[in-house]
Formats: structure tokens, sequence, C-alpha cells
């Protein structure tokens, strides 16, 4: 039996297709993550080493080391999870592998479900900025199902967008409307957008306060006393994060 469910352009979508991971990103965590393990093993060797010397450099070359190996297999596992992702579509169901929950900032482990498509309730989306991101804007899309929330994000995924279409054309729902049963769902989530905004807001504001006397201050001593490398190095880089900051204040006002 074919689909006849049609997008919002009047196409009926294709009947089967499956999407799956961005490979960079994997690579990027496999090797980010190998090389913190590494850097966090010689810092444990090393504290080992001089420990003899003093008990301060194996407790401050055991924190990096310990530190750095943490984040090591963090990054490992977010690797893992991130080349596990998949979403197979067909005239019946959607059988998907994503992160699961509704986790606008930090994702956790993976869920799979197959679900027949009235079990798929819509979704909603949020863009943010990331200059990892192709656009220089990464989108998240939160998917309400009866099996449970997923968070799908186009950094990670390999054409999301083309994901997200053929999930509204194959619902029949238009991006951003979701059941009537999770309308409450939907309000979370559009809560949970204006607190990452508000604390955007705030961390521009707190970058733009911080930088800017001190660039005024640094501006000052070049010319009073002269400009030396470090000085314009110091200079060059307060103005960039205080001009970083100012994107965020302006940004995430809309």
């Amino acid at each position: 039996m074919r689909c006849r469910c049609t997008n919002l352009m009047g196409m009926a979508p294709a009947s089967s297709v499956t999407f799956g991971p961005r490979r960079p990103p994997v690579w990027v965590a496999r090797i980010v993550g190998s090389g913190a393990c590494l850097f966090g093993a010689a810092m444990l060797a090393l504290g080992i080493l001089t420990a003899h010397q003093s008990a301060f450099f194996l407790v401050f070359f055991g924190l990096i080391g310990a530190g750095s190996g943490a984040y090591g297999i963090w990054m490992l596992l977010q690797g893992l999870y991130i080349s596990r992702l998949r979403a197979s579509l067909t005239p019946e169901t959607l059988e998907l592998t994503a992160h699961a929950g509704r986790h606008l900032w930090f994702q956790h482990g993976l869920a799979t479900a197959r679900l027949p498509w009235a079990e798929v309730q819509g979704f909603t989306t949020m863009a943010t900025p990331n200059l990892n991101a192709r656009s220089g804007l990464q989108n998240t899309y939160i998917l309400c199902t009866k099996q449970g929330d997923f968070t799908l994000s186009d950094i990670q995924w390999e054409n999301l967008a083309a994901l997200m279409r053929e999930i509204s054309a194959r619902t029949g729902r238009a991006p951003g409307e979701v059941a009537e049963q999770r309308a409450a769902t939907k309000a979370q989530i559009e809560s949970g957008k204006r607190r990452v905004y508000s604390f955007q807001r705030m961390l521009g504001w707190t970058v733009v306060i911080a930088c800017v006397p001190l660039a005024l201050l640094a501006l000052i001593a070049g010319i009073v006393a002269g400009f030396s490398v470090g000085l314009v190095r110091a200079l060059s880089m307060l103005t960039i994060a205080a001009s970083l900051g100012a994107s965020l204040v302006r940004y995430y006002r809309k």
C-alpha cells in the first residue's frame, strides 16, 4: 500500500527513506576524546613521577589528568551516540534512534522507537547561533510522540531539514504544530526557549560589561605609554570578545 499523505506543497513524500548522522562531528568527537584521554593519562603519569618531590605535584597533575580523562570519555560517548543516529521512514512507521527527551542544552543518551505515524504528534524548533553550523545557526527540533519525546539537532544529523519535512508531510502537521493533548508540552518547550534566550542575553551582557572597560583601559594605556605587541594583542582579544557579547545580546532579543 502506497503512502497517500502529501506535504504542504501538494507533493507525495517518498515511500521509504532513511536518514543518518553527519560524519564530521563523529570524527571530531573521536579525535578530541582520544586526545583528551591521552593527555589525561600523561598528566596522571607526570603527577606520579613527580610525587616524590612534592605532594602538590601529585594533586595538581592528578586533578588535571582526571578532568581531561573524564572529558575525553564524555566526548567519545558523544561520538558513539552521534554515529548511531538513524531515522527510517516507511508508509506505515517511523523507526527512530535519537537523543531521548527534551534537551535544548545538553543531550543525554539515545532511545529507539518504532512509531506508527498516528503516534507522531508533531514537532517544534529553535534556532541558536553556532559557529560550527554550516549556516552559522543551529536548528534543534523537539519531536513529540506517544512513546516519548526526542531531541534532534542539525549539527549532528545529515540533512535534518529534509527529515523534518518528510515527517511533517507524513503526519499532516505543519512545523510547530503539535497534537492538542501535547499543548502543555509545547508550552514547556516554549518556556525552555525563553530561558535559553534569557541566559544567552545575560551571558552577552556579562561579557560586554567585563570586556569594554578593560578594552578602554588598554586603549588609554597604549595612547599614554605606547602600544606594545602584547597590549595590541590584548586589546584585539577584548574587542572581539565584546563584539561577540554584543552579538549575543542583539540576536537573543528576537
